[in-house]
């Protein structure tokens, strides 16, 4: 694939999390939660979930078909404010019964049922999912046949 278009999909990506991480901008502030970062993006695509709850999905260069590079939740969803600390919010995003918006916290909810849990990154409202991917199993000893 092009390298070109390689880094004109990652600076989309990058505005795009400048837009919605800036408190400048007339938009609300989001978390971020990391579910699995692309290396290679070749395309993302970005839908709007209820709730205001934005979805990146990507396209990886090594990887048929799309998967989910990260969910963008509003910091007033979660009933906080841009100047909460990150220790503050990842309580919430642990402990969804926290929430007070309901199909917020079934959007947790299930972020952590699928994902395992959410862990702080280096960024401010940033967050990283426990599990980025499946892990494969790995059987050792001797196996019977079919299994």
């Amino acid at each position: 694939m092009n390298l070109l278009f390689i880094l004109s999909t990652m600076k989309k990506l990058e505005a795009f999390l400048k837009k919605i991480h800036n408190p400048k901008n007339k938009i609300p502030e989001y978390v971020t939660i990391i579910i699995k970062p692309g290396k290679k993006l070749i395309d993302i695509k970005i839908k709007k979930e209820s709730e205001n709850i934005l979805k990146v999905l990507g396209h990886d260069e090594k990887s048929s078909g799309w998967f989910l590079h990260s969910v963008h939740i509003p910091l007033k969803n979660l009933g906080l404010s841009y100047d909460s600390k990150d220790k503050e919010i990842l309580e919430y995003l642990s402990i969804p019964n926290k929430i007070g918006n309901k199909p917020t916290k079934d959007y947790v909810e299930d972020v952590l049922r699928k994902y395992l849990d959410i862990l702080p990154e280096k960024k401010k409202h940033f967050f990283r999912t426990e599990r980025f991917k499946k892990k494969k199993e790995f059987k050792t000893g001797a196996q019977l046949k079919g299994f």
